[in-house]
C-alpha cells in the first residue's frame, strides 16, 4: 500500500492507501468467460498477416518520429505549456478544516479508505489529490470519524438548496397595472 502525507497546522498526519472502493465491492461483480471445450478462452489481437495475439503481449512507447524512446514529455493545455506537479504519494498536501455541509455541494467520483493513525481530530478538511504525475490535481477531502478516514475526490458541483417558497418568475412577468394579462387565457404550449 502506498503511502500518502498530509500537513495540517504545521503538523504531519501520514496514512496507507488502500484499495479504491469500486462498484465491483459494493454490488458484486459479474465476470463473462467465453469457453471452448474445457479450456477458457482470453481476447487477444489479429495481425496484419492473420496471427493472434493475446492482450497481454501488446505495450506502448512513446518515441519521436524517429523511433527513438521520449524521456521527457510536454503537456500542452490550450497551446500552453504546462508543469507537471508531483502526485499525492510525492508530496504531502495540505489540509484546511472544512464544515460538514461542504459534501453536500460535492460531487465525490473515488473513494479511498486510509489505514494508520495520523493524529488527526474527527472532522472534515479540505485538500487535493493526484495518483500520479499530472498538470492538474484532484480536488479532495479527507473524512476523519469513528468508522476509519476516507479520501473522498471528485469536484464541487452548484447544486441550490430550494426552500419552502419557490418564484416562478413566468408568473411575476406580468405588468401588475395591465387588466389584460389576467383576461388572457394561460396556455402552457405558449412556454
Amino acid at each position: 500500500m502506498p503511502s500518502i502525507a498530509f500537513t495540517v497546522n504545521g503538523k504531519s498526519a501520514s496514512y496507507e492507501l488502500a484499495k479504491k472502493v469500486t462498484k465491483e465491492d459494493l454490488y458484486g461483480s459479474l465476470k463473462r468467460l467465453v469457453v471452448k471445450g474445457d479450456e477458457v478462452l482470453e481476447r487477444g489481437y489479429l495481425t496484419a498477416d492473420g496471427h493472434p495475439v493475446p492482450a497481454s503481449a501488446i505495450s506502448t512507447e512513446r518515441l519521436d518520429p524517429e523511433g527513438t524512446p521520449l524521456d521527457k514529455e510536454e503537456v500542452l493545455y490550450d497551446g500552453e505549456v504546462r508543469e507537471i506537479l508531483p502526485s499525492s504519494f510525492d508530496e504531502a498536501a495540505p489540509l484546511e478544516p472544512s464544515p460538514l455541509l461542504a459534501l453536500a455541494t460535492f460531487c465525490v467520483t473515488d473513494v479511498y479508505p486510509l489505514t494508520g493513525d495520523g493524529g488527526l481530530e474527527k472532522g472534515l478538511y479540505r485538500t487535493w489529490f493526484s495518483y500520479r504525475k499530472s498538470p492538474e490535481r484532484k480536488e479532495a477531502y479527507l473524512l476523519v470519524k469513528d468508522g476509519g478516514v476516507f479520501l473522498l475526490v471528485g469536484y464541487p458541483k452548484n447544486s441550490p438548496f430550494v426552500g419552502k417558497v419557490v418564484p416562478y418568475e413566468l408568473f411575476d412577468a406580468d405588468d401588475a397595472d395591465s387588466g389584460a394579462a389576467e383576461d388572457e387565457e394561460m396556455d402552457f404550449a405558449m412556454m
